[in-house]
């Protein structure tokens, strides 16, 4: 269990590495580098040992040329020579201890959760008409509900399945009807995008590899990204940067000053997530956004074939280094008949 677990911590935080050196490169599109970031954190929960031994089987009928099996077989015996260094008696202890951390993070989420609850009121029928407008332009059917509450800190969708947009009792009134309609198209981005699942199924791994730092700094990452993200699809709907960027910075003032302090939790998406001041100079210095809707859709099939491919190719380096070893043995030629007349320098297969 702990040799398979350490494989595949190895695969996956290797095909990270990869994809890190990738989304640095995207200098614009915080949707593509979102998209490419969240299928890093995706390769942990994809288990590889099926997807390997296919490819062992693909090397029984495709053997490897001389080449390849040896550089497999040492690629092979490089792996088993890290697994060794983690003795089979110890096993238990790493697995009790693994257990426990997994046990307490999730106990910590499920309390953060708890306490994020207030008691919502309904809206004002002026802020219900302001989100149908929102709703209408975003093309979005299924139902998303408004609520007020004394106690939220700021503008943030809760739920998964029932998505709802919670906001603070007077924050329309400080804002402008144009500012409310942004913060209120904001949040519905998120709630188009799935944000709320996807951020749940990132710490949700986290909890499981809470031992993994690269864990812990792709969630930070992804958090950052989709706030920009969701800006970026704010700012292609055609609203104003001057607007956007004055209702967020006014829903911070109202959040300083006036809000009561509340928890946020992974699994909940806010609006002011992301640095406050980078945030607005991205708005208000971006261009306009060209229409590439289908980029990040893509980029997650093609990165999706590649993940699967990987431990296919494992599988297969794997075998194919088995088969070099096993070949390295001396050729035998033909089959001795009398062991006795072999041994006294008679040409093999005479008697």
């Amino acid at each position: 269990m702990i040799s398979f677990l350490i494989r595949h911590l190895l695969e996956s935080t290797f095909f990270c590495v990869l994809l890190s050196a990738f989304a640095c490169g995207l200098r614009r599109g915080p949707t593509a580098r979102y998209a490419v970031w969240l299928m890093g954190v995706a390769k942990f929960a994809i288990p590889t040992v099926l997807l390997a031994k296919t490819g062992g089987q693909i090397a029984f009928f495709w053997p490897a040329g001389s080449w390849l099996t040896l550089a497999t077989s040492k690629i092979s015996y490089a792996l088993a020579v890290m697994l060794s260094l983690f003795p089979a008696d110890k096993n238990l202890d790493l697995l009790a201890g693994w257990a426990c951390g997994t046990a307490a993070m999730i106990s910590i989420w499920f309390i953060r959760l708890g306490k994020s609850k207030q008691v919502l009121t309904l809206p004002t029928e002026r802020e219900q008409q302001a989100l149908m407008r929102m709703r209408a332009l975003l093309r979005i059917h299924w139902p998303v509900r408004l609520r007020c509450s004394d106690d939220v800190v700021e503008p943030a969708l809760r739920g998964i399945w029932h998505p709802t947009i919670t906001i603070s009792k007077g924050l329309s009134d400080r804002l402008t009807p144009a500012e409310f309609e942004a913060v209120l198209l904001h949040e519905l981005v998120h709630a188009r995008r799935f944000d709320n699942l996807t951020s749940a199924f990132v710490h949700a791994l986290v909890c499981l590899f809470w031992f993994h730092p690269l864990l812990w700094v792709l969630e930070r990452r992804l958090n950052v990204e989709r706030e920009r993200a969701c800006d970026e699809t704010v700012m292609a709907c055609g609203m104003e940067p001057e607007i956007y960027a004055a209702g967020i910075l006014k829903v911070c003032q109202f959040q300083l000053f006036d809000a009561a302090p509340g928890v946020r939790a992974p699994g909940m998406s806010s609006m002011t997530g992301a640095d406050l001041r980078t945030r607005l100079e991205r708005i208000l210095d971006a261009p306009a956004p060209a229409s590439l809707r289908y980029v990040p859709w893509l980029l997650m099939a093609g990165l999706t074939i590649f993940m699967t491919l990987v431990p296919i190719a494992g599988g297969y380096c794997e075998q194919c280094g088995s088969n070099g070893q096993s070949s390295s043995e001396p050729a035998t030629g033909f089959r001795c008949k009398t062991p006795t007349t072999c041994a006294q320098g008679a040409p093999r297969g005479v008697q």
